[in-house]
């Protein structure tokens, strides 16, 4: 008679709050109810099937607290890891070459540069509609060419590994182009030329940000950023230092240029896999 009045004792003295069909669901509600200074614990029902125990005064406060919780739960996004593709340094090296050949020819005849340099005039008044993508290959000095090739260089990997070599080099080179006939046109009818690589860094440096507001946009959480937030950064940052001063500097140009990346980059974020 003892025993069973112990019996009826104990199991009036805990109630089930909840069964889940794994371990691990069990003990992470088990660890809502700690928190909540409440005694809790875990038992296996059956095979596949966990039972949550705890103190009957306390199950209403359990129930409650364990209900807000699954609607924090079931509210989630879970921030999903860009892929990473190959950096496609095969193009890099047909983009580095192209750009050495050009200063090469530019060096020997002098007149490339007026011949092929993005300008207002020539675009708009003698419909050369081919200068804003050929003054991309166009350099002033030595300096200019390797600021571009290593800085260009960076960004332009950056994109490739980001939506693919295949997609991210000719996403860069027309956003570069758009961004430099933009340039132009805006700086009608003023007799305005530019030649240079940099609209085309900043371009890549739009698509990297388009991406990520893509991303952020469809998943309706900043989280999403997360993956290309250093690279962002750090281009917001070069974008500070190089783009917008400079005696010689193409503002501009490299305002365009980057407004047409982020518009590039937005509209393509979604051949992302992830």
């Amino acid at each position: 008679m003892a025993m069973e009045e112990a019996q009826q004792e104990l199991e009036r003295k805990e109630v089930v709050v909840g069964i889940w069909p794994s371990l691990q669901a069990a003990c992470e509600r088990a660890l809502v109810i700690l928190a909540m200074r409440r005694s809790c614990w875990v038992e296996e029902e059956r095979p596949g099937s966990f039972a949550l125990h705890a103190e009957p005064e306390d199950e209403l406060a359990i129930r409650q607290e364990l209900e807000l919780y699954e609607d924090e739960e079931s509210q989630r996004i879970e921030p999903v890891e860009l892929p990473v593709f190959p950096p496609g340094f095969a193009w890099f090296s047909v983009w580095l070459a192209a750009l050495v050949s050009v200063f090469i020819w530019q060096l020997n005849d002098p007149a490339v540069t007026g011949r092929f340099s993005n300008s207002s005039l020539g675009m708009i008044d003698q419909h050369e509609w081919w200068r804003p993508f050929t003054a991309l290959f166009l350099h002033g000095g030595v300096g200019h060419l390797l600021g571009n090739l290593c800085i260009g260089g960076v960004f332009c990997v950056m994109v490739a590994q980001t939506l693919g070599a295949w997609r991210g080099w000719p996403l860069i080179l027309l956003a570069g182009t758009l961004g430099n006939a933009l340039n132009a046109w805006l700086r009608y009818p003023a007799a305005f030329q530019s030649i240079g690589a940099s609209t085309m860094t900043f371009a890549a440096l739009g698509v990297l940000v388009g991406v990520a507001a893509f991303r952020s946009w469809r998943g309706r959480s900043f989280l999403q950023l997360r993956p290309l937030m250093v690279p962002v950064m750090v281009g917001l940052i070069m974008l500070g230092w190089f783009g917008i001063s400079g005696e010689n500097t193409d503002i501009g140009g490299h305002f365009a240029g980057w407004s047409c990346g982020v518009i590039g980059g937005f509209a393509t974020g979604r051949w992302i896999r992830s």
